[in-house]
């Protein structure tokens, strides 16, 4: 077992992570607007695809902890790395609706089940004394693939199309494999998991906790298939940026600075509600479409969610008992990606049915609700339901 927490396996583990989300969210900006167009069918409908990509990490949900625990994880990992990208490659050849269907079914289920190795692998190899940070970091890494994923997706697309996407994504997937392959895990007997089990699933006493982030996570999930047409890049000078870029810059500053900003016991209220009044602001800014407003919202977005999103994560782990530190990771993923997979869908039906400030002023309510949702219900939950 390490002794600090950066070592060497740990940091190839959060490449892996990084790599995967990255792979994956180069498609969410696209997959919507392409599939419409070569199926011949409304955008709404192939939006609301990518809530079945979360019902199905829903429904492989309950064998997560059967899998980790009866086969050796990091395997796992691998092989469900490799599905969910065996499906990507597919979007290439897609021909009709059930074939889209099945294959963001098949890679909701592998994605599950990559995260949750994944998650579980970077704890097993976390000095138990460490881990508290390391789930800290290995939760930025992800929001930083999100963030570097849709960002690189867009400007891929349209720059070189969507088979050039597609095969950037399948050679940042195969890197994520490799740094998997190269990190060592101790040995750890099995415990006996039934084949059907919460464990590494759902954290039942996260419930709240899981709506408010649905709720947050509704705000990117909106913002995805309206940036791939109204706000695909920013123009800076001579340079064309996409917007997730500048939102990852802010991202990346709020990190450098975030231990020198908030300490003390009411951290967590504190950071939540002052990233979710950013995100308010943000999404403001972002109903009038001039450069320097756009530029100031991607910024105030990706501080806004650096704020946010990891102290979620702490709350779900401190609502766990030390044994389910793995099912609290789980769980936040679980609610970010309903949010993010709800958001897309009510951007493509809004897309279809109303203008791109209809879909801002969703974002920006949903924001508003969530903040209501923190301050009211899900802080005076957490305060009293805390276990540690």
């Amino acid at each position: 077992m390490a002794t600090k927490l950066w070592t060497l396996h740990f940091m190839r583990i959060c490449l892996a992570n990084l790599l995967l989300f990255i792979s994956l969210y180069m498609l969410y900006p696209v997959i919507p607007s392409v599939m419409a167009e070569r199926l011949g069918m409304p955008v709404y409908q192939t939006g609301a695809v990518f809530i079945l990509f979360t019902l199905a990490m829903f429904f492989v949900g309950p064998f997560h902890g059967y899998l980790v625990d009866a086969y050796k994880r990091k395997y796992v990992c691998i092989f469900s790395f490799g599905v969910m990208l065996a499906a990507t490659a597919g979007y290439v050849f897609v021909r009709d609706a059930t074939q889209l269907i099945m294959l963001c079914m098949a890679q909701g289920i592998a994605f599950g089940i990559a995260t949750t190795a994944g998650i579980t692998l970077a704890i097993d190899i976390t000095n138990s004394s460490f881990r508290s940070d390391g789930n800290m970091v290995f939760a930025w890494v992800a929001r930083l693939g999100m963030i570097a994923g849709v960002a690189t997706g867009v400007f891929l697309y349209q720059a070189y199309g969507f088979r050039m996407l597609i095969y950037v994504s399948l050679a940042i997937g195969l890197l994520g494999i490799f740094f998997v392959s190269r990190v060592y895990v101790p040995f750890r007997a099995p415990i006996g998991t039934k084949l059907i089990s919460n464990d590494r699933f759902l954290l039942f006493r996260g419930w709240i906790p899981a709506l408010n982030l649905v709720l947050i996570a509704l705000v990117p999930g909106i913002l995805l298939p309206v940036l791939s047409h109204s706000f695909n890049s920013i123009q800076l000078g001579d340079a064309s940026v996409p917007f997730f870029a500048i939102a990852g810059a802010g991202f990346i500053f709020f990190l450098a600075i975030a231990k020198l900003l908030f300490h003390g016991e009411r951290k967590t209220w504190l950071q939540v509600v002052a990233g979710l009044i950013l995100i308010i602001v943000a999404m403001g800014q972002l109903l009038v479409p001039e450069t320097g407003r756009m530029v100031l919202a991607a910024v105030l977005l990706g501080i806004g969610l650096g704020l946010v999103t990891p102290q979620f994560l702490m709350m779900f782990v401190k609502l766990s008992q030390h044994c389910q530190r793995g099912t609290a990771n789980t769980t936040h993923l679980l609610a970010w990606e309903a949010g993010v997979s709800l958001g897309i869908a009510t951007a493509c039906y809004l897309g279809a049915t109303a203008s791109r400030e209809v879909a801002c002023q969703a974002g920006m309510l949903s924001a508003v609700i969530a903040l209501a949702f923190f301050v009211l219900l899900t802080y005076p939950y957490f305060k009293r339901k805390r276990v540690r």
